[in-house]
């Protein structure tokens, strides 16, 4: 079962996307473990994820997922677990930014951010759960 998770061809597209979406989601992470980006940190993203009634483990695994999955998409280890990960949590996202619409607030005028980058993310993540971490990852050079 862990070599069929870490199954993947030489793929170049595989690889970009993998890159792309690490690139995209290793700073909403670094926002939330470290506070870089303009984020608060751990403590403070715990604290606000549990006073709208997330459960701490459940905070604690979004922060994880989108800090230190994000690193190991970028290597390419264990991408299609991560990206699995990712998709839940973008589908949580959509949830709550669908009362706002569909585009991002590009001009300020809504009350929120709408679901269309969740959606994109969502796109990317099930591309690698099917694909495979591609080109250059450490799944590929430990399921051969």
């Amino acid at each position: 079962m862990f070599k069929r998770l870490l199954q993947t061809d030489d793929s170049l597209t595989a690889f970009i996307v993998r890159i792309t979406l690490a690139l995209v989601i290793l700073p909403h992470g670094a926002q939330k473990l470290l506070g870089l980006f303009g984020g608060y940190g751990f403590k403070a993203t715990i604290n606000y994820f549990t006073s709208q009634g997330t459960p701490a483990i459940l905070a604690f695994l979004v922060i994880l997922t989108e800090s230190i999955g994000a690193l190991l998409i970028l290597f390419g280890f264990t991408t299609r677990l991560w990206a699995a990960m990712l998709t839940v949590i973008m589908l949580v996202a959509i949830s709550i930014h669908q009362a706002n619409g569909f585009f991002m607030n590009w001009s300020g005028t809504q009350s929120g951010e709408g679901f269309e980058y969740h959606l994109l993310v969502i796109g990317i993540n099930l591309a690698l759960i099917i694909k495979g971490a591609g080109r250059w990852s450490v799944d590929r050079q430990l399921s051969k």
